[in-house]
């Protein structure tokens, strides 16, 4: 059965292809091996597939539309239409039908000589509160006790942003987003949780899919591919130790779920343009500026009768009374001003010259989902382009990403998921940062020519550089690509005969290779020089060369592999009314990363960018290598008595190589308690307009050791002296060791209130914090 159905998506049209396959048993018989036939009865041979069909209900009797409905055993199914209804071709009378849907309790039945069978659905009440993913696990949002805020990813996909730090910005309370850049490729916003607490590294800790300090961060991640994203503001984080101090941000990636295939496409077509471009003066009004500055000169009881002179005749009595002519005359300041002899008196406005009106980009997204109860996937591959504001822009950013997520039921004690991401990022610049260009667009002066009127590119403000130019690829290339193939798996196994008690082992590999390319040739710019053209008004220009003296290449190479380790065992059970969790856990991360450059000049042409064409007279090259490693041992205990009163305790103790063994590692514990008021009876009678009410307050430390690596060692740099006549090699001591240095730390307390009145209708939170850090490094 194959369904295709449209919808409007922000205004974009968007397309939903829903597709199901049913195997007959005929068919299953011809792909199965001779082997296997023999295990078929007579009796299977005999009855051919038949159709069962029925209606979903709710327990109020209404229609469920898109209930899955699935042959047990099988990836034969179908969803219920708008109307509840179904059709699901069935094997035999052996056949049993699964019935699931979000937020209501499965339920299986035997087909047997059924034709019809209506099925009845009940609200699971477990799933009625909100769940929000915490530190190494999901807690129900009525039971948590710490300051935790959380956005669906179905939000975040609303945002026309390429880049998601800046969906975040006004989503998240105690979060905040500033970008200081606009330019495609590195437009990401700062995010900061609760304010800048230290003089050094403010980032919250990235954590995608319970892996933390991913590489390339989160402004990359794909908005399709989000299922929640979660703040960890207080003692919360504390469960992530040494790297917690400014907050942890806790991204979930989307999983596949029981149906048939679903194929989506969304397209996002957007344009950019800057917030606010400084209106300067025109030619007329600049150069009557100069003017007037050259009269400003005079004593002030002149300023007045030089003014009227200047304006009638063009020239005025000096401080002397000498005659001074103005620099422009009012017939020159006319020909600015109409742009009658554009070759003479050019009227240029810089940012008009070298910035477009608006700047295009877009977003593509195509995503497979569906599974089986044993097998569930999703698969999605995006697309990003994104331009810059400058015309014929050599500035843009485009990137290609693929994500498959898996999640298999081994056995009834055994599931396992695996995630794997496949990125690329292609970031192209022209030789010269936008700082620079925007210096110069602000520097230009309007009686200056950016362009002669043939459309030749006018003189250089300053330094040679002229930023019509400067913006294209007439000056050569910068082009930055970085690759990234992160894996993640989890095997989860249930102990058998001690229920609740669970154990997770996890592994990630994550590789990161950089390649970077700078390509600088020499360009022209034209600038007036003397006499005319045969016509008499066109003035003859000259050509300048301008940049380095010939073609140069320099290349760049980086790779870095990070491997996580680790192991989680969880026992989490209810006895009555008494509700307890215990975790305890320890990670192993290691970071290996090497890089290498090359120079090369004297290319003999522009036109050949490849490195074996350059000349021997002026080459070079250099490289290193790095490595990191962390090891952590972390825990947490959290009980509830009828999820009314609330408490919990979290601790990491966490080692890292920035720091000697004397003070390598750490201790960060934190308590939370929580008291659902809502719940009282003293309450619900005083009040019943409150839905929900819950006190709670906290108090942790944490860490932070973003600072530079290995300061606890001495370090040494390579130094040349001419010994003898012959140039030799030496090592110098460039840093003395720190041995002293150890952990920055985050001392946080937090008060919090938090309810809902009339069902959901107002919601509301207020916070109480202090965060104070101490041996700030």
């Amino acid at each position: 059965m194959t369904k295709l159905s449209s919808m409007t998506k922000l205004g974009v049209p968007f397309v939903m292809l829903l597709m199901s396959q049913t195997i007959s048993n005929a068919q299953m018989m011809a792909r199965a091996t001779p082997e296997s036939r023999l295990n078929i009865s007579s009796t299977d041979r005999q009855i051919p597939a038949r159709p069962v069909k029925g209606k979903v209900t709710d327990e109020k009797g209404d229609a469920l539309p898109g209930v899955s409905v699935l042959v047990k055993g099988t990836s034969t199914g179908t969803v219920t239409d708008n109307s509840g209804n179904y059709t699901v071709s069935v094997p035999n009378d052996q056949a049993t039908l699964v019935f699931s849907f979000i937020g209501y309790v499965s339920r299986e039945v035997a087909v047997n000589q059924q034709s019809v069978i209506n099925m009845s659905l009940n609200v699971d009440a477990k799933v009625l509160g909100e769940v929000i993913v915490v530190g190494y696990g999901v807690q129900k949002k009525e039971t948590i006790t710490g300051s935790v805020v959380s956005v669906k990813g179905a939000d975040l996909v609303k945002s026309p942003a390429v880049n998601l730090s800046n969906s975040l910005a006004g989503r998240l309370p105690g979060v905040v987003a500033v970008n200081r850049s606009g330019e495609p490729g590195y437009d990401g916003s700062a995010i900061r949780i609760r304010g800048a607490n230290t003089l050094n590294n403010n980032d919250a800790l990235i954590v995608i899919d319970g892996i933390p300090n991913r590489s390339g961060g989160l402004d990359r991640i794909n908005p399709a591919d989000i299922e929640s994203i979660s703040v960890l503001k207080d003692a919360s984080a504390a469960i992530y130790g040494s790297r917690a101090a400014n907050g942890v941000i806790l991204i979930t990636t989307k999983r596949g779920k029981t149906g048939k295939p679903e194929l989506s496409y969304s397209f996002n077509q957007g344009w950019s343009q800057p917030t606010v471009i400084p209106k300067l003066a025109n030619a007329a009004q600049y150069v009557s500026m100069l003017n007037d500055l050259d009269i400003y000169q005079l004593p002030v009881a002149q300023w007045a009768a030089a003014n009227q002179a200047y304006k009638t005749t063009g020239v005025y009595t000096g401080p002397t009374g000498q005659q001074r002519k103005a620099p422009f005359s009012p017939s020159d300041i006319q020909k600015y001003q109409d742009g009658s002899d554009p070759w003479l008196f050019p009227d240029t406005d810089w940012y008009g010259a070298t910035l477009k009106p608006w700047s295009p980009q877009s977003r593509h997204n195509l995503q497979l989902t569906g599974g089986t109860e044993n097998l569930k996937y999703v698969a999605s591959l995006g697309y990003q382009n994104q331009d810059a504001f400058y015309k014929n822009s050599a500035t843009g950013y485009k990137q290609y990403d693929l994500r498959v997520n898996l999640d298999a039921k081994v056995n009834k004690y055994i599931n396992v998921t695996i995630g794997l991401l496949g990125r690329e990022e292609f970031r192209r610049f022209p030789t010269k940062p936008a700082s620079a260009i925007f210096r110069m667009q602000m520097r230009g002066k309007p009686q200056q020519q950016a362009f002669w009127p043939d459309g030749r590119p006018g003189p250089d403000i300053e330094n040679g550089e002229n930023p019509v130019v400067i913006t294209t690829n007439q000056t050569g290339y910068d082009h930055d690509k970085q690759d990234y193939f992160q894996t993640n798996g989890q095997i989860d196994i249930k102990i058998p005969g001690v229920e609740g008690l669970k154990f997770s082992g996890t592994a990630a590999i994550d590789k990161r290779i950089r390649s970077t390319k700078r390509w600088e040739t020499p360009w022209t710019l034209y600038e007036r020089g003397t006499g005319f053209e045969a016509d008499g008004k066109t003035p003859i220009l000259t050509a300048s060369k301008r940049g380095p003296a010939e073609p140069r290449l320099t290349l760049g190479n980086e790779t870095q592999l990070n491997v996580l380790l680790g192991g989680i065992l969880t026992y989490e059970r209810k006895f009555g009314d008494h509700g307890l969790t215990v975790l305890a856990g320890t990670n192993r991360e290691t970071i290996d990363g090497d890089n290498f450059n090359a120079f090369r000049r004297y290319f003999i042409s522009s036109a050949l960018d490849q490195i074996f064409a350059g000349g021997d007279l002026e080459k070079n090259n250099g490289g290193g290598a790095y490595e990191r490693a962390r090891l952590n041992y972390f825990g947490r205990v959290a009980y509830n008595y009828k999820e009314k009163y609330l408490a919990e305790f979290l601790w990491r103790y966490d080692g890292s190589d920035i720091f000697p063994e004397s003070t390598r590692y750490g201790f960060f514990p934190g308590m939370m308690l929580g008291w659902v008021m809502s719940e009282e009876n003293f309450i619900k009678n005083a009040l019943p307009a409150v839905s929900y009410l819950k006190l709670r307050g906290s108090w942790g430390q944490l860490g932070n050791d973003q600072i530079a690596t290995y300061q606890y060692l001495s370090t040494y740099g390579f130094r040349s002296y001419i010994i003898g006549n012959v140039e030799t090699k030496t090592l110098f001591e460039t840093r003395v060791p720190n041995n002293n240095i150890t952990w920055e730390v985050a001392t946080n307390s937090d008060i919090g209130l938090e309810g809902s009145l009339f069902n959901g209708k107002i919601n509301f939170e207020f916070d109480v914090f202090s965060n104070k850090r101490t041996n700030i490094l």
